[in-house]
């Protein structure tokens, strides 16, 4: 027997084909969960996973903590994470890129991980490398403040404007 093939939404990006037993156990992780877009052959469109008929998985699932429950510490110290480069002296230029890297990787791994135990869908992990993207979808997925967002940037532009 053919299972009914489905595809999901991760953060812009379509996955599939999966199973409906593959989409059932990423339901219980919480790696997909409420307001997660999924498709079926025989759908016209795109829908919310609660307004198909996988709900029956969500009814097992809690709905993710109110917003005001979900730490911000790992968001707001990737939103000041360009202060790293007043510390990186000229000569271990290299070094510092590499640091600086690695710190705004595991800030957002930490951040994704504390957002999917709290059951909400996170920005996949390679938005890492585009951090006012992952800013902007975290903001956006938690219907959130951009204030993140906007100090990164602020930050940014003052080490530009300070390094001239």
């Amino acid at each position: 027997m053919n299972q009914v093939q489905w595809f999901y939404d991760d953060s812009g990006s379509r996955v599939g084909p999966v199973t409906e037993s593959e989409i059932k156990g990423l339901l219980k992780v919480s790696k997909i969960g409420h307001g997660t877009l999924v498709w079926r052959t025989g759908m016209t469109d795109w829908i919310r996973v609660e307004s198909s008929e996988l709900i029956t998985e969500l009814a097992t699932t809690p709905p993710p903590l109110s917003r005001d429950r979900v730490s911000d510490l790992w968001v707001w110290l990737l939103a000041l994470s360009p202060v790293i480069w007043l510390a990186i002296d000229a000569s271990v230029l290299n070094a510092g890129i590499v640091v600086s890297w690695l710190i705004t990787i595991a800030l957002c791994a930490l951040d994704i991980n504390k957002l999917r135990s709290a059951g909400y869908q996170a920005p996949a992990i390679w938005w890492s490398f585009v951090v006012p993207g992952y800013l902007y979808l975290r903001s956006k997925n938690l219907k959130s403040s951009y204030a993140p967002l906007i100090v990164w940037v602020l930050i940014n532009v003052a080490l530009v404007v300070m390094s001239r």
